[in-house]
């Protein structure tokens, strides 16, 4: 389904904001997603396939509907889901915060556990982010050293969610689904192992915190990331040394798909750190 030129008048105020997006309510159960001008169409058909595949798939239970243009912006028809954000939900009933790392970790080795031919491959898309703007501060030479680095990591066909932390984990204290699915790809479980543990360690905090907040939350989601990290680790037998390799790719990514502005020369420098490990 697209439809075209739906009247923007028609909408009330949005549920919520983020980076890329505004949400709205829709009709019935349904709520509209509403990309932000500049977003990469690219990126949006993007969301839509893997939205898709992974409803198809059940391991999210976010449904698509399809998209839609609103003036100069598209939107994309999804179902609602029922409960908060692992944070928010936490931060309502303190105690659920001690299961957040099993159930991060439950979710993800589901989503790792389940083979996709539809979303693109992620060996293939950190290739191309290569190529991108934001990535032109490297130099041939060294753009030919991480290709060499590139080749020597397996491929995979598991479902990598890559954006993958409690924000993106909607829970009602009875079941979690995963959601917001625009970067995902498919690959080795490894990689997307390393995008959490830099979400979770190294990721940008919410703009506009005060220092207090800001020190209590990063104290917080260090802890989460240990436990997260161990919970794993023992339910998979996976190995830091399958992990680390794909740190470089994903900083790659993190640049060249996200491009915040104020990450931008942090991750030229972890880049190019990361490259002569």
């Amino acid at each position: 389904m697209r439809v075209a030129n739906y009247p923007p008048e028609r909408l009330d105020s949005p549920l919520f904001t983020s980076r890329s997006s505004e949400i709205y309510a829709w009709e019935g159960s349904r709520l509209l997603k509403l990309f932000n001008p500049e977003v990469d169409p690219f990126l949006i058909e993007n969301e839509k396939i893997n939205t898709i595949e992974a409803y198809e798939k059940g391991v999210t239970k976010v449904k698509c509907y399809g998209l839609i243009q609103i003036k100069n912006r598209t939107g994309m028809i999804i179902e609602s889901v029922r409960g908060q954000p692992l944070i928010s939900l936490a931060g309502s009933y303190p105690t659920t915060a001690f299961g957040v790392p099993k159930l991060m970790v439950k979710l993800q080795t589901q989503l790792h556990n389940t083979q996709t031919y539809i979303i693109r491959s992620y060996n293939e898309m950190v290739i191309t982010t290569l190529d991108s703007q934001p990535l032109s501060f490297l130099t041939e030479t060294e753009k030919d050293n991480i290709l060499v680095k590139l080749s020597k990591l397996p491929d995979g066909n598991a479902i990598l969610h890559l954006d993958y932390h409690p924000d993106n984990t909607m829970s009602d204290r009875q079941s979690a689904t995963i959601i917001d699915w625009m970067t995902a790809a498919r690959g080795v479980p490894a990689a997307d192992v390393a995008a959490t543990l830099y979400l979770l360690n190294e990721g940008e905090m919410i703009p506009g915190l005060n220092k207090a907040v800001a020190m209590a939350l990063e104290t917080v989601r260090k802890l989460l990331c240990k436990r997260y990290l161990n919970e794993y680790q023992k339910i998979t037998g996976m190995t830091d040394a399958e992990i680390a390799p794909w740190r470089l790719p994903f900083l790659i990514v993190r640049l060249g798909v996200w491009n915040i502005d104020s990450e931008v020369l942090i991750l030229q420098e972890k880049i190019r750190a990361a490259l002569n490990e």
